[in-house]
């Protein structure tokens, strides 16, 4: 994952699959420096990412929903055509973001790779039920689709909070 923040662009290029292994990490880099220094332009870069979970997508909502909350401006999803393109559509991510298949970084935006560790606020369970959240309240649909997951980490977070 590389990012880049200049004035009011911020560009997150993802370079390979988006799994839930890694959630509370891209919650963290999310939390802790993307969404804080979100200007009005904020461009997510999937060309290079062959797959992505249900989970990632939940977490990309929320980058979209903030950028259209706070800036009344849909944020953009760089994608070309493929499986991936497929899922945004699926879950109807054109409500939320603006996807495009053509889009280049200005050359005076360098990005570069993030670097780990970061501190992680929550637990696995806690940042995939928000993500799965998150997914759901794009769509009615995603809702009915995502209920039972939601339904069962909402189950696994109530025990590890007893």
């Amino acid at each position: 994952m590389r990012y880049g923040h200049r004035d009011q662009l911020s560009w997150l290029s993802f370079e390979e699959a988006i799994r839930y292994t890694e959630c509370r990490e891209l919650k963290a880099f999310l939390d802790q420096v993307v969404i804080p220094q979100m200007g009005d332009t904020m461009v997510i870069d999937l060309r290079g990412v062959p797959s992505i979970d249900s989970t990632g997508l939940g977490l990309l909502a929320s980058i979209g929903r903030h950028s259209l909350t706070h800036f009344s401006r849909r944020a953009v999803i760089l994608c070309p055509e493929g499986q991936v393109a497929q899922c945004l559509r699926a879950m109807q991510f054109d409500k939320l973001f603006t996807l495009t298949s053509m889009l280049d970084p200005p050359e005076e935006l360098p990005l570069t790779p993030v670097q780990p560790p970061l501190k992680h606020g929550e637990g696995m369970a806690s940042v995939m039920l928000g993500a799965h959240k998150e997914l759901s309240d794009v769509d009615e649909r995603n809702k009915n689709r995502f209920s039972d997951v939601v339904e069962v980490l909402e189950q696994a977070v109530s025990k590890q909070r007893q």
